[in-house]
């Protein structure tokens, strides 16, 4: 019995010794302004992988739109918002607060979304413009708010502490635009993974051969086939909560 016993602690200790050494981690991969039909195109990949994004939509909610956003919604993706005009919520323009930021550039796009039914959890700030006034007024309306990495431009990894609330995610980049290069992300992503922890990146439109702020398919596909290979969960804004993150 006693042997048994030390059997079944021995495999136990190596089976969590791997999953440390090993990691999942998970990885955030956001979409920001509008590119309907190249993001639902986009899916067949997302599927191909078990991936689930986020996709922030900028302007007037259209028909067309609703009828994307609740694809995308039905695919597993989750969806946010990115302000009516695209106007940095900093520096406010002038004779604007934030309540009157909300109201002419968030509380429209909000309202068209639940009277359709599409849950909307998250912003994205508009050329990741942001303080924190800016935060506390929209903490009161949605749970994530995205933006960049900062002046700074470090890598942020996110655990089970920072996840555990409201939060702020500081994604970097992708794109010709913000110097990509592939094995540079593919560091990061096994750093996450290693660590079991959550990274995020931010994007636009997804097509092959994508320039200036976009994201290449094929790029795209690489860093979905290597995090897959990680065992790491690709996942939307609104499965953050269920992640078990160190």
């Amino acid at each position: 019995m006693k042997r048994v016993c030390l059997t079944v602690l021995l495999l136990t200790a190596f089976l969590l010794t791997g999953a440390e050494k090993n990691g999942r981690g998970a990885v955030c991969f956001t979409f920001d302004d509008y590119a309907g039909a190249n993001w639902l195109k986009a899916d067949a990949l997302f599927k191909k992988y078990n991936a689930h994004v986020t996709f922030f939509i900028v302007g007037a909610i259209t028909p067309e739109k609703i009828e994307v956003m609740k694809k995308l919604q039905s695919a597993g993706h989750s969806i946010g918002l990115h302000s009516i005009h695209h106007r940095n919520a900093v520096p406010l323009p002038e004779k604007w607060d934030m309540k009157k930021y909300f109201e002419c550039e968030v509380k429209p796009q909000l309202e068209v979304c639940r009277k359709h039914k599409i849950n909307v959890r998250g912003f994205a700030y508009p050329n990741n413009r942001r303080n924190e006034v800016t935060d506390q007024e929209l903490f009161k309306h949605f749970d994530y708010l995205r933006a960049g990495l900062g002046k700074a431009k470090k890598t942020l990894f996110y655990g089970k502490k920072e996840t555990a609330s409201k939060m702020v995610l500081g994604g970097g980049g992708i794109g010709a635009y913000y110097k990509s290069d592939v094995n540079a992300l593919k560091k990061i992503l096994k750093e996450a993974a290693d660590r079991n922890k959550m990274i995020v990146f931010f994007s636009h439109n997804i097509y092959s051969g994508a320039k200036h702020v976009h994201m290449p398919s094929e790029m795209l596909e690489e860093l979905l086939k290597y995090a897959s290979a990680l065992g790491m969960r690709v996942v939307g804004i609104n499965e953050i909560k269920s992640l078990e993150l160190r």
